[in-house]
Protein backbone atom coordinates (compact mmCIF):
# COMPACT_ATOMS: atom_id res chain seq x y z
CA UNK A 1 0.00 0.00 0.00
CA UNK A 2 1.27 3.61 -0.67
CA UNK A 3 1.93 5.68 2.28
CA UNK A 4 1.15 9.72 0.92
CA UNK A 5 4.22 11.59 1.56
CA UNK A 6 3.51 15.43 3.12
CA UNK A 7 4.00 17.30 0.25
CA UNK A 8 4.88 21.21 0.80
CA UNK A 9 2.16 23.94 -1.04
CA UNK A 10 5.09 24.79 -3.62
CA UNK A 11 5.01 21.06 -4.55
CA UNK A 12 1.56 20.35 -4.26
CA UNK A 13 0.98 24.30 -6.37
CA UNK A 14 3.50 22.99 -8.73
CA UNK A 15 1.38 19.47 -9.50
CA UNK A 16 -1.79 21.47 -10.08
CA UNK A 17 0.02 23.72 -12.63
CA UNK A 18 1.87 20.70 -14.34
CA UNK A 19 -1.82 18.76 -14.32
CA UNK A 20 -3.75 21.87 -16.30
CA UNK A 21 -0.99 22.55 -18.66
CA UNK A 22 -1.16 19.63 -19.73
CA UNK A 23 2.41 18.27 -19.01
CA UNK A 24 1.55 15.49 -16.96
CA UNK A 25 -0.92 12.82 -16.09
CA UNK A 26 -2.44 12.18 -13.01
CA UNK A 27 -0.66 8.38 -12.68
CA UNK A 28 2.45 9.98 -14.08
CA UNK A 29 2.22 13.18 -11.52
CA UNK A 30 1.15 10.12 -8.30
CA UNK A 31 5.00 8.49 -9.61
CA UNK A 32 6.98 11.87 -9.66
CA UNK A 33 5.77 13.12 -6.73
CA UNK A 34 5.52 10.40 -4.23
CA UNK A 35 1.58 10.08 -4.12
CA UNK A 36 -1.57 8.04 -4.65
CA UNK A 37 -3.26 8.74 -7.64
CA UNK A 38 -6.47 9.81 -5.49
CA UNK A 39 -4.17 12.22 -3.38
CA UNK A 40 -3.66 14.02 -6.92
CA UNK A 41 -7.24 13.83 -7.73
CA UNK A 42 -7.99 15.42 -4.58
CA UNK A 43 -5.39 18.60 -5.11
CA UNK A 44 -6.73 19.09 -8.78
CA UNK A 45 -10.17 19.59 -7.62
CA UNK A 46 -9.18 21.87 -4.20
CA UNK A 47 -7.26 24.00 -7.16
CA UNK A 48 -10.27 23.79 -9.62
CA UNK A 49 -12.60 24.64 -7.16
CA UNK A 50 -11.12 26.74 -4.51
CA UNK A 51 -7.89 27.96 -5.52
CA UNK A 52 -4.55 28.16 -4.71
CA UNK A 53 -5.08 29.17 -1.03
CA UNK A 54 -6.94 25.76 -0.73
CA UNK A 55 -3.77 23.77 -1.08
CA UNK A 56 -2.13 25.17 2.29
CA UNK A 57 -2.16 22.93 5.04
CA UNK A 58 -5.48 22.18 6.43
CA UNK A 59 -6.05 20.90 10.43
CA UNK A 60 -6.30 18.12 10.39
CA UNK A 61 -9.25 18.27 13.23
CA UNK A 62 -11.27 20.31 11.38
CA UNK A 63 -14.45 20.08 12.67
CA UNK A 64 -18.36 19.46 10.87
CA UNK A 65 -21.43 19.54 13.15
CA UNK A 66 -23.46 16.69 13.10
CA UNK A 67 -26.28 18.44 11.18
CA UNK A 68 -24.12 19.22 8.23
CA UNK A 69 -22.58 15.37 8.61
CA UNK A 70 -26.07 13.67 8.28
CA UNK A 71 -27.22 16.13 5.65
CA UNK A 72 -25.03 15.60 3.51
CA UNK A 73 -25.11 11.70 3.88
CA UNK A 74 -28.57 12.00 3.32
CA UNK A 75 -27.82 14.23 0.33
CA UNK A 76 -25.65 11.40 -1.29
CA UNK A 77 -28.09 8.50 -0.21
CA UNK A 78 -30.41 10.66 -2.53
CA UNK A 79 -28.67 10.37 -5.53
CA UNK A 80 -27.80 14.53 -4.95
CA UNK A 81 -24.21 14.08 -6.53
CA UNK A 82 -21.11 12.14 -6.51
CA UNK A 83 -18.44 12.89 -3.57
CA UNK A 84 -16.64 15.65 -5.39
CA UNK A 85 -19.96 17.22 -6.27
CA UNK A 86 -21.64 17.20 -2.61
CA UNK A 87 -18.12 18.46 -1.36
CA UNK A 88 -17.90 21.91 -3.71
CA UNK A 89 -21.76 22.31 -3.02
CA UNK A 90 -20.86 22.47 1.10
CA UNK A 91 -17.86 23.95 0.94
CA UNK A 92 -15.78 20.50 2.28
CA UNK A 93 -12.36 20.67 0.64
CA UNK A 94 -11.72 17.47 0.83
CA UNK A 95 -14.10 14.74 -1.01
CA UNK A 96 -13.05 11.91 0.79
CA UNK A 97 -14.12 12.81 4.14
CA UNK A 98 -17.71 12.53 2.87
CA UNK A 99 -16.32 9.18 1.86
CA UNK A 100 -15.93 8.57 5.25
CA UNK A 101 -18.80 9.85 6.38
CA UNK A 102 -21.03 7.78 4.30
CA UNK A 103 -18.89 4.66 3.93
CA UNK A 104 -16.44 3.79 6.88
CA UNK A 105 -13.59 1.79 7.25
CA UNK A 106 -15.48 -0.43 9.22
CA UNK A 107 -17.77 -3.36 8.14
CA UNK A 108 -20.39 -2.35 10.86
CA UNK A 109 -23.81 -1.50 11.33
CA UNK A 110 -24.40 2.45 11.38
CA UNK A 111 -23.43 4.04 14.15
CA UNK A 112 -21.93 8.09 15.51
CA UNK A 113 -17.99 7.44 16.15
CA UNK A 114 -16.96 9.60 18.93
CA UNK A 115 -15.87 12.37 16.29
CA UNK A 116 -19.19 12.62 15.32
CA UNK A 117 -18.33 10.31 11.80
CA UNK A 118 -20.79 8.36 10.54
CA UNK A 119 -19.78 4.64 9.68
CA UNK A 120 -21.77 2.65 7.46
CA UNK A 121 -21.98 -1.41 6.87
CA UNK A 122 -19.93 -2.13 3.53
CA UNK A 123 -22.09 -2.88 0.75
CA UNK A 124 -23.02 -6.44 -0.31
CA UNK A 125 -20.86 -6.89 -4.36
CA UNK A 126 -21.17 -9.73 -6.97
CA UNK A 127 -18.09 -11.93 -7.82
CA UNK A 128 -17.33 -9.43 -11.04
CA UNK A 129 -17.37 -6.48 -8.89
CA UNK A 130 -14.87 -7.94 -6.34
CA UNK A 131 -12.70 -8.91 -9.38
CA UNK A 132 -13.14 -5.29 -11.01
CA UNK A 133 -12.28 -3.85 -7.56
CA UNK A 134 -8.94 -5.73 -7.00
CA UNK A 135 -7.71 -5.28 -10.71
CA UNK A 136 -8.26 -1.65 -10.26
CA UNK A 137 -5.91 -1.62 -6.93
CA UNK A 138 -3.80 -3.67 -8.69
CA UNK A 139 -3.57 -1.31 -12.00
CA UNK A 140 -3.49 1.83 -9.30
CA UNK A 141 -0.84 0.95 -7.34
CA UNK A 142 -2.53 -0.28 -3.97
CA UNK A 143 -4.34 2.96 -3.90
CA UNK A 144 -6.62 1.34 -1.33
CA UNK A 145 -8.52 4.70 -0.32
CA UNK A 146 -8.97 5.75 -3.89
CA UNK A 147 -10.23 2.56 -5.18
CA UNK A 148 -13.17 2.20 -2.14
CA UNK A 149 -13.87 5.73 -3.17
CA UNK A 150 -14.37 4.60 -6.59
CA UNK A 151 -16.25 1.70 -6.02
CA UNK A 152 -18.29 2.92 -3.16
CA UNK A 153 -16.88 0.08 -0.36
CA UNK A 154 -15.59 0.28 2.98
CA UNK A 155 -11.30 0.71 3.13
CA UNK A 156 -11.58 -2.92 5.13
CA UNK A 157 -13.79 -4.77 2.26
CA UNK A 158 -11.09 -4.37 -0.37
CA UNK A 159 -8.11 -4.54 1.97
CA UNK A 160 -10.09 -7.67 2.85
CA UNK A 161 -10.32 -8.61 -0.85
CA UNK A 162 -6.54 -8.42 -2.06
CA UNK A 163 -5.14 -9.84 1.48
CA UNK A 164 -7.53 -13.11 -0.01
CA UNK A 165 -6.74 -12.92 -3.58
CA UNK A 166 -3.22 -13.00 -2.51
CA UNK A 167 -3.88 -16.64 -0.50
CA UNK A 168 -6.60 -18.54 -2.36
CA UNK A 169 -6.69 -16.61 -6.00
CA UNK A 170 -9.90 -16.04 -7.47
CA UNK A 171 -11.48 -18.51 -4.97
CA UNK A 172 -10.86 -16.48 -2.11
CA UNK A 173 -12.84 -13.98 -3.83
CA UNK A 174 -16.10 -15.82 -3.66
CA UNK A 175 -18.84 -14.70 -0.56
CA UNK A 176 -18.94 -17.74 1.41
CA UNK A 177 -22.16 -16.75 3.01
CA UNK A 178 -24.60 -19.61 2.93
CA UNK A 179 -23.28 -23.32 1.90
CA UNK A 180 -22.58 -23.58 -1.56
CA UNK A 181 -22.72 -26.95 -3.38
CA UNK A 182 -19.78 -29.69 -2.84
CA UNK A 183 -17.86 -30.68 -6.07
CA UNK A 184 -19.20 -34.17 -5.92
CA UNK A 185 -22.68 -32.92 -5.74
CA UNK A 186 -21.83 -30.71 -8.83
CA UNK A 187 -22.37 -32.42 -12.38
CA UNK A 188 -19.01 -32.99 -14.71
CA UNK A 189 -20.45 -30.41 -16.95
CA UNK A 190 -21.08 -27.30 -13.92
CA UNK A 191 -17.64 -28.72 -12.54
CA UNK A 192 -15.87 -27.56 -15.73
CA UNK A 193 -17.72 -24.58 -16.16
CA UNK A 194 -16.81 -23.17 -12.63
CA UNK A 195 -13.49 -24.18 -12.98
CA UNK A 196 -13.16 -22.61 -16.69
CA UNK A 197 -14.40 -19.08 -14.87
CA UNK A 198 -12.08 -19.09 -12.19
CA UNK A 199 -9.32 -19.75 -15.03
CA UNK A 200 -10.52 -16.94 -16.83
CA UNK A 201 -10.96 -14.61 -14.01
CA UNK A 202 -7.09 -15.90 -12.70
CA UNK A 203 -5.71 -14.88 -16.13
CA UNK A 204 -7.71 -11.38 -16.13
CA UNK A 205 -5.95 -10.32 -13.02
CA UNK A 206 -2.63 -11.68 -13.82
CA UNK A 207 -2.42 -9.57 -16.96
CA UNK A 208 -3.66 -6.45 -15.16
CA UNK A 209 -0.73 -7.22 -12.57
CA UNK A 210 2.00 -8.02 -15.65
CA UNK A 211 0.75 -4.08 -17.42
CA UNK A 212 0.84 -2.74 -14.14
CA UNK A 213 4.81 -3.95 -13.61
CA UNK A 214 5.47 -2.95 -17.34
CA UNK A 215 4.03 0.64 -16.94
CA UNK A 216 6.20 1.19 -13.79
CA UNK A 217 8.84 -0.04 -15.73
CA UNK A 218 8.58 2.22 -18.78
CA UNK A 219 7.85 5.19 -15.87
CA UNK A 220 11.25 4.59 -14.32
CA UNK A 221 13.11 4.10 -17.36
CA UNK A 222 11.79 7.70 -18.57
CA UNK A 223 12.27 9.21 -15.04
CA UNK A 224 16.02 7.89 -15.34
CA UNK A 225 16.39 9.01 -18.84
CA UNK A 226 15.27 12.16 -18.31
CA UNK A 227 17.36 12.60 -14.97
CA UNK A 228 21.17 11.55 -17.21
CA UNK A 229 19.23 14.51 -19.93
CA UNK A 230 19.30 17.18 -17.62
CA UNK A 231 22.81 16.50 -16.02
CA UNK A 232 23.94 16.56 -19.26
CA UNK A 233 22.90 19.96 -19.79
CA UNK A 234 23.95 21.06 -16.35
CA UNK A 235 27.27 20.00 -17.65
CA UNK A 236 27.52 22.20 -20.74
Amino acid sequence: MRKNKRLSYEEKLLICTIYEKGEGSLRQLASQFGVSKSAIEVLIFKYSKFGAEALRMQGMNQSYTETLKNEVVESYRNGAGSYYDLALKYGIRNPSLIARWVLGYNNIKTTHSESGGIDIMGRKTTLDERVKIVEYLIQNEFDYQGTSLKFEVSYQQVYTWYKKYQVFGVDGLHDKRGRKKEPQELSEIEQLRRENERLKKELYLSEAAKEVFKKKQELEEKARLTRLETKKHMKQ
